[in-house]
């Protein structure tokens, strides 16, 4: 197995200019992955993205944690619809080019 790419938490909130608490309550709602390695709190490269879009979210929008949580959850369920919408287009094309 790869070795996972870690950013330290500590370097990353200062890089964003953010708490370190924001990130641990994220981690606490279940919204980031956190490590833990030899006591010190880790982002996995995997989530930098995710975790760059909630920071946007609150810094620039203003939108809580919970707000947060929330929209991430809609634009879960809105991405899980297109994908169904795309296989049921293809179907259908595939049905209706048989003819």
């Amino acid at each position: 197995m790869a070795a996972q790419k870690l950013i330290a938490v500590k370097e990353f909130c200062i890089h964003h200019n953010i708490g370190r608490e924001f990130i641990i309550n994220l981690h606490n709602n279940e919204l980031i992955e956190l490590v833990t390695v030899k006591r010190t709190l880790y982002i996995p490269e995997t989530g930098l993205q995710l975790l760059e879009k909630i920071i946007r979210m609150h810094n620039e929008l203003q939108i809580n944690i919970e707000g947060i949580q929330t929209i991430l959850q809609l634009l879960s369920s809105i991405d899980k619809k297109e994908k169904e919408l795309t296989s049921l287009r293809n179907q259908l094309s595939f049905y209706i080019s048989d003819n």
